[in-house]
Formats: structure tokens, C-alpha cells, sequence
């Protein structure tokens, strides 16, 4: 028995040229579909928007905009963590909700690029991340960057004080506060969020020593010419390209001008500028203006610095022999 197309109308010949088309096109999309091998995964408030941007700037390295797109960890849920006032955090509005929406955000990698990229943070909180992600993309590799605990905290309290996360004035009843509040942002989990040892603990353990590389936040301060090359060695790509600026980004500090700091903090524009200027331009400019509209905070108190390295000691003790790093200075008053 044969076939015969000799029947079939104009319309169905469009409708059959037009099917191909897109049964093509989705081959096409499945064939070119790639999916990030880089996740550099926090700690949250230890410099990772600075090394996103920095890894960035590599030609054979492409970082997702947003930086912290986090569907990995939330999925179709979105994030439902409150701030302190019990409101939607700032941070529901950047996290993607669809595999095809998040892989969309490294689709206009150039083909020449080797590594694609994305920092969310709370890929080192959530439990479970480390065989979320290695089953996700099996020869991913991940970057964990980790800063002196009670630092961290304060930091952590800084910022959600910047963005009216955190009403509470005083950064040890902040702390008091962390333990009661139904369930709180991320933001606002000052002392979970800086125990980086169990965590760290599972990355080694899922995706192997050779693929999970350690910095410090001091490595950021230090020689970037030597923290450029460890980085390149280790997602082997080209260590002789200069290194591009570094610059403080996502600074804590109370605004001069809410208006301003508002301006900055705007969704809508935030997605104006990305359609319009690269990740780099912008994030420069923010640095600049937040550098200019914020001010420092006043440094911890001494006595409450004290209480906390006492409480982080046994872990970070355990995390100098883990990573191979000294850490003795995390220590001291």
C-alpha cells in the first residue's frame, strides 16, 4: 500500500511546512540547550557578587543575569521567605520559576564560551543543594567563598537594615530575634546562615574534592592577580588574559538618600538597564552610586564579636582542617 500527498491543499502543505519549522526548531533547541557548569554557591555576604562579576569578565566565561536567579533551590514554589516585618522580600522578585526561564538565561552565551555561570547563595543554606546540582549538571564544577562568621552576620544585618528587611535596631536583639520569627528570609538568619561546615562538608562529598575549589573573603582583599589565576586554573580556562577590575559591590551601609537607594533597588529598572547595557557597566555604576549614597555602619561591639567567635570556635577550628586554609585570625577578638 502507498501514500498518496496528491490530496493534500495548499493549507495543508502550509500547515505541515509550518510544523516542520517548529519541530526543527525545538530538534535545534535541544541539541544547542546548555545548562550552567559553574555554581558559585556563597556564602551569602562574602564577596560573591564581586567574584561573579570578576568571573565574568573572563571571554570563556559567561555569569547569568541575574546573578542569583536560585530555581535550583525554589523552584516553581518561588522564594516565600518573609522580611522582618513579615512582607515578601526583595528577593521574590529576582528568583526564576521554570526550568525553560532559567535555561533561557544562558542562551545567549556564544558558543566559543566553555563555562556558564550563576552565584545564588543560597545554594549553600538550602538542604540537599549539593545532589540537587551535581544531578542537574554531572560535570558541574562549584566555587564556595566563606567569611570570618560573625562578620558575616553583621553584615547580613547591615544590609537588611539598608533595605528595611530588618526593623530591629540593635544587631543583638536581631540575633535573639533569628530563632522566633516565622520563617524568615535568608537575610535574616544571621547565625544559620554563617555555619558553613556541614554544607561544605556535602559539596566535597558529592562532587569531590577536585571539583569544589575554597577561597576566603581576605582572597578578595589580597593579591586578585594570584585569586584570578587559581580561579582560571580551576575552571581551566585561560589564566594569562588580564584580570578585569575589581570593585566592592552590594555594599552594607544605611542610605544618605532613600530616594536614591530606592532608585537603585528599582525591579524596573534594574531590567531597563540589563535589556540596554552589558552586566559589567551596570553593576559598575550601582557600585558607584552606592559607594557615594552610603554610609558605614558602625563596627560590631567588641563585647558581642567576642560572644560570637567563642560560639563559631569548635566549627571553624573543624573548617581549617577541612579546607587547608589557616584560619586562626577568624579567631581573634
Amino acid at each position: 500500500m502507498t501514500c498518496s500527498t496528491s490530496n493534500i491543499g495548499p493549507c495543508g502543505w502550509i500547515s505541515r511546512f509550518f510544523s516542520g519549522r517548529r519541530f526543527m526548531a525545538g530538534v535545534a533547541r535541544m541539541r544547542t540547550e546548555r545548562r550552567p557548569n559553574l555554581f558559585l554557591v556563597g556564602a551569602q555576604k562574602s564577596g560573591t557578587t564581586s567574584l561573579a562579576l570578576m568571573l565574568g569578565g573572563h571571554p570563556q566565561v559567561f555569569m547569568s543575569n541575574p546573578k542569583e536567579p536560585g530555581y535550583l533551590a525554589f523552584g516553581a514554589e518561588g522564594y516565600r521567605f518573609l522580611d522582618g516585618r513579615g512582607r515578601e522580600c526583595r528577593a521574590a522578585s529576582w528568583v526564576v520559576h521554570s526550568e525553560n526561564d532559567y535555561l533561557d538565561l544562558f542562551r545567549a552565551a556564544p558558543p566559543e564560551v566553555q563555562v556558564l555561570g550563576e552565584a545564588s547563595t543560597w545554594y549553600l543554606a538550602e538542604p540537599g543543594m549539593a545532589e540537587r546540582l551535581q544531578s542537574f549538571s554531572p560535570d558541574a564544577r562549584v566555587v564556595v567563598i566563606l567569611r570570618q562568621p560573625a562578620e558575616r552576620a553583621y553584615s547580613c544585618w547591615c544590609h537588611a537594615r539598608r533595605d528595611q528587611e530588618e526593623p530591629i535596631a540593635d544587631f543583638r536583639e536581631a540575633l535573639a530575634a533569628e530563632y522566633v520569627r516565622c520563617e524568615p528570609s535568608h537575610l535574616l538568619r544571621y547565625r544559620e546562615m554563617s555555619r558553613y561546615l556541614e554544607p561544605l562538608k556535602e559539596y566535597l562529598r558529592v562532587f569531590g574534592r577536585e571539583r569544589v575549589l575554597i577561597l576566603l573573603y581576605e582572597d578578595l582583599r589580597g593579591d586578585r592577580d594570584a585569586l584570578w589565576r587559581h580561579c582560571c586554573e580551576f575552571l581551566k580556562v585561560d589564566a594569562g588574559l588580564a584580570r578585569p577590575l575589581l570593585q566592592h559591590h552590594n555594599r552594607s551601609g544605611m542610605p544618605r538618600s532613600r530616594f536614591i537607594h530606592g532608585l537603585m533597588q528599582s525591579r524596573r529598572i534594574k531590567d531597563f538597564l540589563r535589556r540596554l547595557l552589558p552586566m559589567s557597566l551596570t553593576s559598575r555604576a550601582k557600585g558607584l552610586a552606592e559607594a557615594a549614597n552610603l554610609q558605614r555602619m558602625p563596627p560590631m561591639d567588641p563585647a558581642l564579636r567576642a560572644e560570637l567567635n567563642a560560639e563559631f570556635a569548635a566549627e571553624i577550628r573543624v573548617l581549617a582542617a577541612l579546607t587547608g586554609r589557616n584560619l586562626d585570625h577568624w579567631l581573634r577578638p
